[in-house]
């Protein structure tokens, strides 16, 4: 007995399984949140060099003296049309004016009223500070996945096998807790990045335990819809993070605002059942029968007495090592497109939503319409894997999204400051197709995948986004090394080429919508080749040109064939 079986008893996704649910996708918006908050506390904004030994500088030029004074200490710069960011005038012992580079600045408060850049002077010679510290952030999230284990084939993570689902949920909650709240008093560039670092591990293991309780919980046919479901509720998340951010321009008191609520979720621990199926592997058959009459009445289904009695669990175990996809060439491919794709996806998912802070017009409205978007990307899988497949789905994302990055070039170039507009257009096209692309992989590799090597290869995979996501910050900040309007840009068209290029590489791969799953490499390896019986055709006279048999034995190579057949030529 599978433990499918035991939910399909229960009903694939009834009442209890919605309520758990519902509340385990609340958890998932803080995920969103703490990973996209970066936008706003680390935001760029306007500065120039201080006027040295001017204790009370501003940023605006307040009246006629401060401008005088400001022109004669810090040199204009004709390349960005403003003052200098990273120099000053000085005199040298013969009285002469040189540049040297300032020690101090000031920075333009209507936006943001203060962040990260801001308190940690993170500009100038240090201005990459901002892109590592969001790409430790990612390596929080990698170094989450590694540790935790990676979901796969709807299995579960190293850590929660241990100890448990519930327990790893817990745990996960506090690390989250105490990390994201403890950022909002670090004091130190150094203790801030540190406290990210540890803000993304318990992002990885939080999304990770919500993901496989969710999935543990529904029957087959409803995996797909809580699977995409889930990304819904993070998108609404950093909607909502988008909200706050406008009413809250001081970077402590938003870390605060949208971190203390993740105190809620320690009521998980009454609220949220362990994991039935981890219980029956553990051989606690009691706590789970419990569980499992107690979602029966909530859901108005009759369960046997004695759930277990005479039944024992199956679960597929690994018969093959990693190790033996290298000799497939024809697997080795599919895996390295896939690989390249995750990566692609990660890492323009990520870095579009960071780069909203560099496009024109409104940050805050740019960063909501990436939401919108991106769920409106995911009811675009919702709606279509199911119909017209994961191939088709994923490669017109992918072609759709990245060439709307592409055409941002046009209008840099060629169109006038009034259609700078059209730039935020293209990007959110191209969030909306990198986010179903991002949803629809996950679905499409773990199909591609043979059973008994699932769990591995998407470990693999998974590992490749989060590389991605670690170079996103540095694609999405380089408005900030490169000047001008072909800089603001250049980030938009990186994405843009690379996530074309992750489409058409995968119009190679066999499409999986309503195919069985492979079971072991070789059964991945001939997938997505036609049978003999889908290579036969009928003559005109509705007779057959060739035998089942006799095809099979020429995709062999066998040239031998029944007396008076005519040969025909194979493509297998």
């Amino acid at each position: 007995m599978k433990f499918d079986d035991i939910v399909l008893l229960l009903g694939e996704f009834g009442t209890y399984q919605k309520r758990v649910y519902f509340l385990l996708c609340l958890a998932s918006m803080s995920c969103g949140i703490q990973i996209m908050i970066s936008v706003f506390n680390m935001g760029l904004p306007e500065h120039r060099c201080a006027v040295p030994n001017m204790d009370n500088d501003t940023f605006a030029v307040l009246d006629a003296g401060h401008r005088e004074l400001v022109n004669s200490s810090i040199p204009w710069d004709d390349a960005k049309g403003s003052y200098s960011e990273c120099s000053v005038w000085s005199h040298d012992k013969d009285g002469g004016r040189l540049v040297v580079d300032c020690n101090k600045w000031v920075y333009d408060d209507s936006l943001f009223q203060s962040t990260v850049v801001s308190k940690f002077d993170l500009v100038c010679e240090k201005k990459m500070s901002r892109s590592h510290a969001r790409m430790i952030l990612m390596g929080g999230l990698l170094l989450g996945a590694i540790g935790t284990g990676v979901v796969a084939d709807f299995g579960t993570g190293v850590v929660a096998d241990l100890i448990g689902r519930k327990l790893a949920l817990m745990g996960m909650v506090a690390l989250h807790a105490a990390s994201a709240i403890g950022v909002a008093w670090a004091d130190t560039f150094v203790i801030y990045v540190i406290l990210r670092f540890l803000t993304g591990i318990s992002i990885s293991g939080l999304f990770l335990a919500i993901f496989v309780l969710g999935m543990e919980l529904v029957g087959p046919s409803k995996r797909m819809f809580v699977g995409i479901v889930v990304e819904i509720f993070w998108a609404a998340g950093v909607m909502i993070l988008g909200g706050i951010a406008y009413f809250i321009r001081d970077w402590n008191y938003l870390q605060m605002a949208v971190s203390f609520p993740i105190l809620l979720l320690f009521s998980y621990w009454w609220l949220i059942p362990e994991s039935p199926r981890w219980l029956i592997a553990r051989g606690q058959t009691e706590k789970a029968g419990a569980i499992i009459r107690h979602a029966a009445r909530v859901n108005g289904v009759k369960v046997p007495e004695e759930i277990f009695d005479g039944l024992v669990l199956v679960e597929e175990s690994k018969q093959e090592r990693l190790w033996t996809v290298f000799t497939s060439p024809r697997f080795m491919l599919r895996l390295v497109i896939l690989c390249y794709n995750w990566l692609v996806s990660a890492m323009v998912f990520y870095g579009l939503s960071l780069n909203s802070g560099n496009l024109a017009g409104n940050i805050y409205v740019n960063f909501e319409l990436m939401g919108v978007v991106e769920i409106i990307a995911y009811c675009i899988c919702l709606v279509g894997l199911n119909r017209v497949g994961r191939k088709f789905i994923h490669i017109t994302c992918m072609v759709v999204g990245g060439g709307a990055c592409l055409s941002t070039i046009f209008t840099v170039l060629y169109a006038h400051e009034s259609l700078q507009w059209i730039n935020i257009v293209l990007a959110l096209v191209g969030k909306c197709g990198a986010a179903a692309a991002f949803a629809t992989i996950y679905v499409y590799s773990a199909e591609l995948f043979p059973t008994i090597l699932r769990n591995s290869l998407m470990g693999v995979t998974c590992l490749f986004a989060r590389a991605g996501g670690m170079i996103s910050p540095y694609i999405a900040d380089l408005s900030t090394i490169v000047s001008g309007q072909f800089g603001q840009a250049l980030p938009l068209i990186v994405f843009g080429a690379t996530t074309v290029a992750g489409g058409l590489l995968c119009v190679v791969l066999p499409e999986t919508l309503n195919k069985p799953l492979p079971e072991t490499l070789e059964d991945a390896v001939d997938f997505g080749r036609k049978t003999c019986e889908e290579k036969q055709r009928p003559d005109d006279e509705g007779s057959w040109d060739i035998q089942c048999e006799e095809l099979t034995a020429l995709s062999n190579g066998i040239s031998s064939l029944p007396e008076g057949t005519q040969e025909t030529k194979i493509v297998v």
